[in-house]
């Protein structure tokens, strides 16, 4: 590989950059949010110019992703059966969505006219999963976009820099498609780093041998020597295996357990009987090459360890083929909840458990609740089998995940009054896969519910596309009737929905936002809006999951407010007011 100074001094100039952010500060109804930017964030140059000594050039192989299709044309996962177009000749434009269509991407230049450094250092300290599941939604979207590099960085960071972000996000499939992209020859050391790492969480060691023997030369990480003897024992040479075992665990570079963890999976490539018990208590932290390499060899990895991995496992789990399918189906919902999966994938998931057995083998499982909600006979069995998947909910999480398991078959029920005191979940439900014409059509049922079931419901309708009044009485209304979901945080972020979505006008609003939405300027705000006004998209989605952080409870409600705003100025209206819905119902 050729060029390899001028790349590491772009990798060292990109992490010094002092453009990251903080978290969000939970709990600020009453206090106006600090800024998430640093103070110096303002001061980047708009548009460095690009070092042509850190710009290769080379082929692009074909994308295809490999993620199912989307169901009912609502949420936005990309399309199984897209194709994207070779760059010209060179890896400055890379992604696998191409623009137009259902799960498309946002376009070439989705990251245009943005500083690259700053971008990468957003990414880079982004805590991922985000909070919400449609701000996951779009930020794969946009970090898989076929699209230009932004200004100022190396193309092959840039990719290693959307990759791991991907990675943290729980996105496997999309990390390892944007890495499998760039041809080897063109990958930056940054890039190798990122592959190895997607290989791992992916449990596919396999995709790490062509990358070994480079990363070795490139750096002193003990990983690719650990790739290199497992490596080596697969393609059969068993002694180069033992010998590189033998110098890793002399030279005291290298963790005993994750030497154990190498050559379990040399013994099972036929590379003799070194490999002895693997004692967990012995590892404290589960890395991604423990991960990794312990599923593909079939060593169960235990659940306190896993949750060392954070939120980001669920996804990683559902998505690596080595996975039993016990341990997947306890990650499915969780998944579901981050955005990894749709809401069809979640329900084929299900459904598949019970693939072949008959209704009484399946009773009282999910599956069981799944088929009636779907095929019973009668429109009253099936909305008691739906009362039953969101009656399974015991935390916010998994209420959430029982609304996006059932939204397909929300989808087969025609809004009838017999459903009118469960309008409001099935209104949410819709919503929680993007549904919105569907939701809108359980307006007029929501007339005839309970007094708490009818203010939930106009909640949801009012921040959607539900043809709803929107005036200050019926945001009072609602905070009296809606009970439980009315908590002054939820109030907060459902007036700061509607007026980043202009829907809370004129001056009877004041006196709510003066108290419950105080005015706030800051860089981070003045950022989001100065890139909204400018266009860039990409940047408005990366700078809207920066104030997502966390849970919902921290998402302070002025960045809401102008994150909405930001995200309906560039086109993504859908998404804005489906976050705000999320926000409304788990806020």
């Amino acid at each position: 590989m050729t060029g390899t100074g001028p790349r590491l001094r772009t990798a060292a100039a990109v992490a010094g950059v002092a453009l990251l952010l903080a978290l969000p500060v939970g709990g600020q109804e009453t206090e106006a949010p600090r800024s998430l930017l640093p103070p110096d964030a303002e001061a980047a140059p708009a548009t460095p110019a690009i070092d042509p000594a850190v710009a290769p050039t080379g082929d692009v192989a074909p994308l295809l992703p490999v993620f199912a299709p989307p169901g009912a044309a609502t949420e936005d996962s990309p399309d199984a059966f897209g194709t994207a177009a070779a760059s010209g000749g060179d890896i400055s434009v890379a992604g696998p969505l191409r623009e137009g269509g259902v799960g498309g991407g946002y376009g070439l230049q989705t990251f245009g006219g943005s500083n690259g450094r700053l971008l990468i250092g957003l990414m880079q300290r982004m805590n991922a999963p985000v909070a919400s599941r449609w701000a996951h939604i779009l930020l794969r979207r946009a970090l898989l976009s076929q699209s230009a590099a932004p200004d100022g960085v190396n193309p092959a960071d840039w990719v290693a820099a959307r990759a791991s972000l991907l990675i943290r996000m729980g996105e496997i499939d999309g990390a390892k498609l944007l890495v499998d992209a760039v041809p080897v020859d063109r990958f930056s050391p940054a890039l190798y780093r990122v592959a190895g790492y997607a290989a791992y969480a992916a449990a596919d060691i396999g995709a790490v041998c062509p990358l070994a023997e480079t990363g070795a030369a490139l750096t002193r990480d003990p990983i690719w020597q650990l790739s290199i003897a497992m490596c080596s024992a697969m393609q059969g040479d068993d002694l180069t295996a033992a010998q590189v075992f033998d110098e890793l665990r002399s030279d005291n570079r290298v963790d005993a357990f994750d030497i154990r963890l190498g050559e379990r999976v040399a013994t099972l490539a036929g590379g003799g009987g070194r490999a002895t018990n693997i004692a967990w208590d012995e590892a404290p932290v589960l890395t991604p090459y423990r991960w990794g390499v312990a599923t593909a060899a079939g060593v169960p990895v235990p659940a306190d360890k896993l949750a060392t991995l954070g939120p980001a496992r669920f996804g990683w789990l559902v998505r690596a083929a080595p996975v039993g399918a016990d341990i997947r189906s306890v990650a499915l919902r969780p998944a579901a909840v981050i955005g990894v999966l749709s809401g069809d994938d979640l329900v084929s998931a299900v459904a598949a458990a019970a693939a072949g057995q008959g209704d009484d083998a399946i009773a009282g499982t999910p599956a069981g609740r799944l088929r009636r909600a779907f095929a019973a006979a009668s429109a009253a069995d099936r909305l008691t089998a739906l009362r039953a998947i969101w009656g399974t909910g015991n935390d916010g999480v998994s209420r959430y995940a029982a609304l996006i398991e059932s939204a397909p078959a929300v989808l087969r029920i025609a809004p009838s009054d017999a459903a009118s005191n469960d309008v409001a979940s099935m209104i949410a439900a819709l919503l929680a896969v993007g549904a919105e014409p569907a939701a809108g059509r359980w307006r007029v049922v929501a007339q005839n519910g309970s007094s708490a079931a009818k203010a939930q419901a106009w909640a949801l309708l009012a921040v959607s596309a539900g043809g709803v009044a929107i005036d200050r009485a019926a945001f009072k209304t609602w905070r009296s009737d809606a009970g439980p979901d009315a908590t002054p945080h939820r109030a907060a972020l459902l007036l700061a929905g509607l007026t980043g979505l202009d829907r809370a006008r004129g001056s009877d609003w004041d006196t709510l936002r003066g108290e419950l939405l105080p005015e706030t300027a800051n860089s981070w705000t003045r950022a989001i809006d100065v890139a909204a006004a400018a266009g860039r998209t990409g940047e408005v989605i990366v700078l809207a999951a920066t104030a997502l952080q966390g849970s919902w409870r921290d998402v302070p409600p002025a960045h809401l407010r102008h994150l909405v705003a930001a995200l309906s100025r560039v086109g993504r209206g859908h998404e804005a007011r489906m976050i705000v819905a999320e926000a409304v119902t788990r806020g």
